[in-house]
């Protein structure tokens, strides 16, 4: 018995720290690197050019943090006692899966979709899709954020 509690509380440490890493690397992003590096460079074409540079490769390491969170979740959900069974936690639980995946298909949209016409834009068409990706990042921010209240409640319950 102590040892399936050691692997949940393991895996539960492993998944909110995966989730809060996706969450704050959005939040830091949108809140202080776009920011700061706007005002930093002179010409929208250099900041699309360090944008693009960030970016390059992110694409593969958020869907593997992505397949982590699912990962961990679904072991704790394997690992789950029935004292963590009850309606409450279960709707919760569902709202969560709901949201994180739909966190996920909107960042598989942005990267496979929007990523492309944004750096092909011309420089006429980069602050419509700046604006796009503001908009992206704060729908991740709270479909992310809000699955992981999810979480917290589904536990206090």
């Amino acid at each position: 018995m102590a040892l399936v509690q050691l692997a949940r509380l393991i895996l539960a440490s492993a998944h909110v720290l995966a989730g809060s890493a996706w969450f704050g690397a959005m939040f830091y992003s949108l809140m202080v690197l776009h920011p700061r590096a706007r005002a930093f460079f002179r010409g929208p074409r250099e900041f699309e050019e360090f944008v693009a540079y960030i970016a390059a490769g992110a694409r593969w390491k958020v869907l593997g943090g992505a397949a982590f969170i699912a990962a961990t979740g679904v072991g704790l959900l394997v690992l789950r006692g029935p004292e963590q069974v009850s309606g409450g936690r279960n709707a919760c639980l569902a709202g969560k899966v709901v949201l994180f995946v739909i966190a996920v298909g909107v960042f598989c949209f942005t990267s496979w979709r929007l990523w492309p016409a944004r750096v092909m834009a011309s420089e006429a068409e980069t602050p419509k899709f700046q604006r796009a990706f503001r908009w992206v990042a704060m729908t991740l921010l709270i479909l992310v954020g809000a699955s992981m209240v999810l979480g917290v409640i589904g536990k206090t319950l």
